[in-house]
Parts: C-alpha cells; sequence; structure tokens
C-alpha cells in the first residue's frame, strides 16, 4: 500500500512538471499580443483562485477557513509570490535560459534546508539524481555574453524561493487543509501580493489583445490549476526532495513543446541535457522507499 502511495504521488508530480511546462509556450504566445510577466501573472492566481472556489463549492465544501489555517496558507504565498516576481525580474537582466538555469538550482537548495533544518538524511540515489538534474540543467544553458550580477541574484533567490514554498508546502500546516480550498485561498492571495507589486513598480496595466486574454484564461483555468494542484498533492504524498527533483521534467516538457509546436531547434546538446534529466527521474522513480 505504501509503495503505491508513494508511485501516485510520483505521477502527481510529473503531471505537475508536464503541466508547468506547458505554461512558457502559453506566455510566448501571450507575450506577442501585448502581454507581460506582470498581468499574466495578475489573471494567473485570480482566474485559478476562482476555479478552485467553484470546484470546492461544487464539491459542497466550505471555503471557511480559522485563523491558524489562514495564517499558515499565507505564509506558504509568501515565498511562492518572491519566486514568480524574481524570476520575470531577472530577465530584464540576464537571458531567460541563465535565469532558468540558475532558478532550477532549487533541488539543491531544498536537500540543503532539509539538511540544516530538519536534519533529513540525503540518500546517495538523491545526491546521483541532484547531479544529473544540474548536468541536464546546465546543459541547456548557452552563453550569450549578457552576465549581470544583480539579475543572477534573483534569479538565484527565485530558486530559494521556491525550495522555501516546497519546504513550508511539504513540513507546515497548509498541508492539512483540503486541496482545492487550499489553493484557492493561496491563489488569491497571491493575487492580492502581486498587485501589490505592480502598484509598487507602476506595471498595473492591461494591453493585452483578445487572443492574449483568452489565452490567459485558459492557461490559469486549465494549465496552472491543474499544475498547482498536482503538485500540492504529489508534494505532500511524496515529500520535498523528491517533489523537487521530479519537477525537474518542467523544462523538459517546455522545450519538446517549443520543438514541437514552434519549430524551435532541438540541438545536440539540449538533447544531451533532456537525456540526463530523464534518468534522473528514472533513478528516482526507482529507489525504494527508505
Amino acid at each position: 500500500m505504501e509503495k503505491k502511495f508513494r508511485i501516485r504521488g510520483e505521477i502527481y508530480l510529473l503531471l505537475s512538471g508536464f503541466f508547468f511546462g506547458l505554461q512558457p509556450f502559453f506566455a510566448k504566445i501571450i507575450y506577442a499580443h501585448g502581454g507581460d510577466a506582470y498581468s499574466l501573472l495578475f489573471l494567473r492566481f485570480l482566474v485559478s483562485g476562482t476555479v478552485f472556489a467553484v470546484i470546492s463549492t461544487l464539491l459542497g465544501e466550505s471555503m471557511r477557513i480559522s485563523r491558524d489555517e489562514f495564517v499558515s496558507i499565507l505564509i506558504l504565498s509568501i515565498p511562492e509570490s518572491a519566486m514568480c516576481m524574481l524570476l520575470f525580474l531577472s530577465y530584464g537582466y540576464i537571458s531567460s535560459g541563465l535565469a532558468s538555469t540558475l532558478h532550477f538550482s532549487y533541488p539543491a537548495a531544498v536537500i540543503l534546508l532539509e539538511l540544516l533544518i530538519f536534519r533529513k538524511k540525503i540518500s546517495k540515489i538523491k545526491l546521483l539524481c541532484l547531479l544529473f538534474c544540474a548536468i541536464g540543467i546546465g546543459v541547456f544553458y548557452q552563453p550569450d555574453g549578457n552576465i549581470n550580477v544583480l539579475g543572477m541574484i534573483m534569479a538565484l533567490a527565485s530558486g530559494v524561493g521556491y525550495a522555501i514554498y516546497i519546504l513550508v508546502l511539504t513540513h507546515g500546516k497548509a498541508s492539512r487543509i483540503p486541496v482545492v480550498k487550499m489553493s484557492a485561498w493561496l491563489s488569491y492571495l497571491l493575487v492580492i501580493e502581486v498587485a501589490a507589486i505592480m502598484l509598487a513598480f507602476g506595471k498595473f496595466k492591461f494591453e493585452m489583445d483578445a487572443t492574449a486574454i483568452g489565452m490567459s484564461v485558459f492557461m490559469a483555468a486549465v494549465i496552472s490549476t491543474l499544475a498547482l494542484a498536482t503538485f500540492q498533492v504529489g508534494a505532500h504524498m511524496c515529500g520535498a526532495q523528491t517533489a523537487a527533483l521530479l519537477s525537474t521534467i518542467e523544462p523538459v516538457s517546455s522545450i519538446l513543446l517549443g520543438v514541437i509546436f514552434l519549430g524551435e531547434h532541438m540541438s545536440l546538446r539540449i538533447f544531451v541535457g533532456i537525456c540526463f534529466i530523464l534518468m534522473s527521474i528514472v533513478i528516482q522513480i526507482k529507489e525504494k522507499k527508505e
């Protein structure tokens, strides 16, 4: 039973990584039609929160939460919003390839933080998976001369922020709240936080055309909702380290979609990177429950 439980969790995490990997594909189309990172994040969380709230109502679940539950979700939302903003802001200073490479340092950050804070043991198999992930993600990066220290710090900080989000999700009280209800409240809190940041930076403007708005709503209502829900369920079932390592399927699915639908080039370098990440995932899945 325990093995089946773990396998289900791993399937949820792989599905989550696939759905998250779809988002850059949609984002490129949305940006080409007047969208930007800020407005896309705002709509993403607003629509996702509404979808989760509707689902919760249809399931007959009350959306009411206690004060302690609200505080738990609020604590969870802070590193998530910080991660999103830092990553998107880093794109203004360094290439998206370098930013993504630095952001995907979060599996290492999760393992290190669990070791330091929770004294969580690290198996040799997980260390091997981490090494393969690091090689695979590193191979994706192609130097373009656009190196900026501030941008690199932002991208690295976004990875640390996501690592903290994963740890709070798997070790905090928020995981005890029903997934749909918790996701709705989390999304709405993220809307408020993103809106506050947009106002602070003078970015509260929407210049999307009808195509961008339609794509944004679809991405938020379907793709982001599925990605968030499956990740939260899978992370709770498998733990922080496995969640972080299996999530690295995200850039693989994103690259493959770009090759298939956008005609992007699949170089030998990218193929090698994908192979290393897939080897890491296969080894992680085959690892026996300790």
